[in-house]
């Protein structure tokens, strides 16, 4: 019996069994923004950031590729582009939060996956984690462990990154 993504489409886990995950994590790492905005702040300035324009701040959702909430645009435009959370600014890198290097950019316009929609695949993944005694040396051992560990990289990225189902680009 061949096991069914949590989709129920047989094609989906064929290319789940077919895929490099280890490729898929290193790809998935590039979505992350690591230059001055990744390194946090020096210490906390005494005074915050002026406030945006409208003009950035649409140009910051346009590059990020979603609509901030009206409360977080009317902080940037009244109060301050920083302050007790990490500014939000444009480096060489594009636009994005001072000290955050967590955030995977490449997925802020993908929608949250409800838990229902995973909880399938990640007992199975689970189940699917390879132990030391169904492999003949350690070497084969390592490389399906780097393989399965690398697929639950992206599984976790993709299941804890995202963006509010309500909130879409601005038009």
């Amino acid at each position: 019996m061949s096991r069914q993504s949590p989709d129920g489409s047989l094609a989906s886990t064929l290319t789940r069994m077919t895929t490099d995950w280890i490729a898929e994590a290193q790809r998935m790492a590039r979505g992350r923004r690591f230059d001055e905005l990744s390194c946090p702040p020096a210490r906390q300035v005494a005074c915050p950031a002026p406030p945006l324009s409208e003009t950035e701040i649409c140009e910051a959702e346009a590059e990020l590729g979603i609509a901030f909430p009206d409360q977080y645009r009317e902080y940037l435009l009244r109060q301050s582009a920083g302050g007790a959370m990490n500014r939000l600014r444009r480096s060489a890198a594009g636009w994005g939060w001072h000290g955050d290097s967590s955030t995977n950019y490449d997925l802020l316009t993908t929608v949250f996956p409800h838990p229902d929609s995973y909880r399938a695949y990640e007992d199975e993944l689970d189940a699917r984690e390879p132990l030391t005694e169904d492999f003949p040396d350690h070497n084969a051992y390592q490389a399906a462990w780097k393989q399965w560990d690398a697929e639950y990289e992206v599984f976790q990225e993709r299941k804890t990154s995202g963006r509010s189902a309500g909130r879409a680009r601005r038009p």
